[in-house]
C-alpha cells in the first residue's frame, strides 16, 4: 500500500511540473518542426533566410510555383518565425508567426504576388489564417 501511495505522488509531482522537464525527456510532446514557403507569385524569390529558434536558416532561391520545406528538431517550447527575400530589387523582411504547441509546430508561409505574405499556421483542423501587410 505504501509503495502505490508513493509511486502516485511521484507521478502527481511529476505531472504538475511536466513543463519544467528538459525537451529530450518530453515524450509526450512533438519534436519536429515543420516550415513550408510556397513561391505563389509571378517571379522567382532570391536570397531566402528564414530565421527559426533563433537560427538563419539560408534557404537561397525558390522559383516561381514552387515550395521549400524546412524540418527541424525544436530545442525549445516557442519560437517566432522571421522570413527575409529579394523579390525583385526589393529586400523583404516579415514575421511569419509563432510556433508554439498549440499550432503544433507548423507553419505555411506562401509569398503571393507583389511579395505580399500569407501564413497558416496549426495543423490540418486547427489552421488559423493571418494576412500580413
Amino acid at each position: 500500500m505504501k509503495g502505490v501511495l508513493i509511486v502516485a505522488l511521484l507521478g502527481l509531482l511529476l505531472w504538475t511540473n511536466r513543463d519544467r522537464v528538459p525537451l529530450e525527456y518530453q515524450f509526450w510532446k512533438k519534436p519536429e518542426t515543420l516550415v513550408v514557403i510556397q513561391n505563389s507569385s509571378d517571379q522567382d524569390i532570391h536570397d531566402v533566410v528564414v530565421v527559426i529558434w533563433a537560427n538563419p536558416q539560408a534557404v537561397g532561391t525558390i522559383p516561381k510555383g514552387k515550395s521549400y520545406e524546412l524540418n527541424m528538431l525544436r530545442p525549445r517550447d516557442a519560437t517566432e518565425v522571421v522570413i527575409r527575400f529579394r523579390y525583385g530589387t526589393e529586400v523583404i523582411e516579415r514575421h511569419a508567426g509563432t510556433l508554439n504547441e498549440a499550432t503544433g509546430y507548423r507553419l505555411n508561409v506562401a509569398v503571393n504576388y507583389a511579395g505580399v505574405i500569407t501564413t497558416q499556421v496549426g495543423t490540418p483542423g486547427q489552421a488559423i489564417q493571418h494576412q500580413l501587410p
